[in-house]
């Protein structure tokens, strides 16, 4: 059996004035709670995360960094992984449009649960420095999870909060029948070794489980089975309305502006499916798919009919 504890939690922003977004809200999220979260947590500013002696119990470089041994079995001879969260966009805002309010999840995995009231505590001071081009300030009204606010005060949150279980047990069930995927925001992966609007049924299954992978064997609590291996596709997309859409992004990492982009739209599955494939869906409603996820790409849905 296969296990993970998540905790989607929703934040409800208000602007003390009108502010023009410029930039896809989501990126600028990313932004501030990153900056906002070091601010709060480091104290050993001369220090790469990697090179510091506290990074094992930073909640900074735990969330952001994400630092891990390099002699791992996912990743083997690289010292970082997919970070514990990804974020989903509640409002779909448009660019260049005003907004006065803006909503949005975090869905955070495994250990990193624990640290919502520090990722709450960095939303707030953040809201004091403002964001978007014009540095608006804002207030976190409101922090809902499962639509029923956490809140205890201005300064303070509930911390006792029960997450949700995702799992999915081995079985031999099949179903055939059709399944409508629509891919919210753009979906970022590699087909024969490039980025591509043109893939096949078996090529989204496959990038689905690569991050049902990653996700079990990072963040997953007693794991105690080996990973199930995403064999054979037995289903054809026969219907797709899809096309390639860019963001752009600074990284300030990287000191560089660069595009974002992904597929974005509706297609539709006809054919044979199993449990595992309906469990990798089921995930990637959760936990975004793809590359980027905590940029809040990634964004799925899907509807069936299936007997």
């Amino acid at each position: 059996m296969a296990k993970i504890f998540y905790l989607p939690v929703t934040f409800i922003l208000d602007f003390e004035t009108e502010v023009f977004v410029d930039n896809y809200p989501l990126f600028v999220v990313r932004s501030i709670l990153g900056n906002s979260l070091r601010r709060i947590c480091c104290i050993s500013h001369t220090k790469k995360c990697d090179e510091c002696e506290y990074n094992k119990t930073c909640t900074y470089a735990s969330i952001f960094e994400t630092i891990i041994d390099s002699n791992n079995q996912l990743l083997p001879g690289t010292n970082r992984s997919s970070h514990p969260f990804s974020l989903a966009d509640n409002c779909q805002i448009q660019l260049k449009n005003e907004i006065s309010q803006f909503s949005f999840t975090i869905t955070l995995f495994g250990t990193s649960i624990k640290t919502l009231p520090y990722i709450y505590a960095a939303f707030v001071r953040a809201g004091e420095f403002g964001m978007f081009k014009n540095r608006t300030k804002f207030k976190v009204s409101d922090v809902l999870i499962n639509e029923k606010s956490v809140l205890i005060d201005e300064l303070q949150i509930q911390n006792d909060i029960n997450p949700f279980i995702f799992e999915y047990i081995n079985s031999e069930n099949n179903y055939s029948g059709e399944i409508l995927v629509e891919l919210k925001t753009p979906l970022r992966f590699k087909t024969k070794g490039k980025y591509s609007i043109d893939f096949s049924a078996e090529d989204f299954f496959k990038a689905l489980f690569r991050r049902y992978k990653t996700l079990m064997m990072l963040y997953s609590e007693n794991l105690t089975e080996e990973i199930q291996n995403y064999n054979k596709c037995n289903s054809e997309i026969v219907e797709r309305k899809l096309f390639w859409k860019d963001f752009s992004h600074y990284s300030t990492r990287q000191k560089n502006a660069m595009e974002l982009g992904g597929v974005i739209g509706t297609f539709k599955l006809k054919g044979s499916f199993n449990d595992f494939e309906l469990a990798l869906l089921n995930l990637a409603k959760i936990s975004n798919a793809g590359k980027n996820t905590v940029f809040g790409l990634g964004q799925i849905d899907y509807w069936e009919k299936l007997r």
